[in-house]
C-alpha cells in the first residue's frame, strides 16, 4: 500500500485533473490519499489571528481543512472513494475506487502528534502511513524540492516544522516528494512498486 499526499496548494493547478486520473488508473488496491489542507487550513489560520483561538483548537479545525479538501477531491474525480477509518480501505477496492482519507475526529488526543501548526497535513500523512503500515508515502507538491534532507526541507518551510520528528516516530523508511509536474515518477512508482532511491527523503545525521 502506497499513500500519497496531495498538497492543498494543488487545487487550482492545470495538472490536478491529470495527477486524480493517473491515481485512479494505476492505484487501485496500492494507494490511499491522503488531502492537504489548501486553503481551507489557511482560513483557519487567518481566523486565528482574528479571534485569538488556541493551538488546539486551531489544530481541529486544520483537520476539518483536510476533510473539505479531500471531498472536494472526490467531487472532481469519481473514481475516488472518502473513507473515514483504516478499516474502510479494503472495502474501497471493491467499488472500483481509490480511497481518500478524511481524518475527522480521529487524530484528537493522539500520542505523538503535537496540537499546534508545527504539525500540517505533511506529518498527518506521514503518520497515517505508519499506521496502515504503508511501503511508501509520496508527498505532492507544487515545486519540485532542492533538496533530499528532511531538516532542511522543514527550516525552508517546504515540509512542516515537525516532519523530521515524525519520521523517528515511524519504521517508514521509503519517502519521497515530487512536483505536480513529475507525474510519470508517481506513474512509474505505482507500476513498479519502486521508487528511485536519489529520490528520497532522508534525515540528517545526529551530530555528536
Amino acid at each position: 500500500m502506497w499513500v500519497v499526499k496531495i498538497g492543498g496548494s494543488l487545487e487550482t493547478s492545470r495538472g490536478l485533473p491529470g495527477l486524480l486520473a493517473l491515481l485512479a488508473d494505476y492505484g487501485r488496491s496500492r494507494a490511499v490519499i491522503v488531502p492537504g489542507g489548501g486553503r481551507f487550513a489557511e482560513r483557519v489560520r487567518a481566523e486565528q489571528r482574528v479571534t485569538g483561538t488556541d493551538d488546539t483548537a486551531a489544530h481541529h479545525l486544520a483537520i476539518r481543512a483536510m476533510e473539505r479538501y479531500g471531498a472536494l477531491l472526490c467531487g472532481k474525480e469519481p473514481r475516488l472513494y472518502p473513507i473515514g477509518d483504516v478499516s474502510e480501505i479494503c472495502g474501497a477496492s471493491g467499488k472500483s475506487a481509490v480511497p481518500v482519507w478524511l481524518p475527522g475526529n480521529r487524530l484528537a488526543g493522539q500520542p505523538g502528534i503535537p496540537a499546534n501548526w508545527q504539525v500540517t497535513s505533511d506529518s498527518l500523512s506521514l503518520w497515517f502511513a505508519g499506521k496502515v503500515n504503508a511501503e511508501a508515502l509520496i508527498l505532492v507538491k507544487s515545486v519540485p524540492n532542492k533538496t533530499n534532507d528532511a531538516q532542511a526541507l522543514a527550516a525552508s518551510g517546504y515540509l512542516d516544522e515537525y516532519f523530521p520528528e515524525m519520521m523517528k516516530k515511524t519504521a517508514l523508511r521509503t519517502i519521497a516528494c515530487i512536483s505536480i509536474n513529475e507525474q510519470k515518477i508517481l506513474q512509474q512508482a505505482l507500476s513498479t512498486g519502486t521508487i528511485p532511491p536519489e529520490l528520497r527523503i532522508v534525515r540528517s545525521p545526529t551530530k555528536s
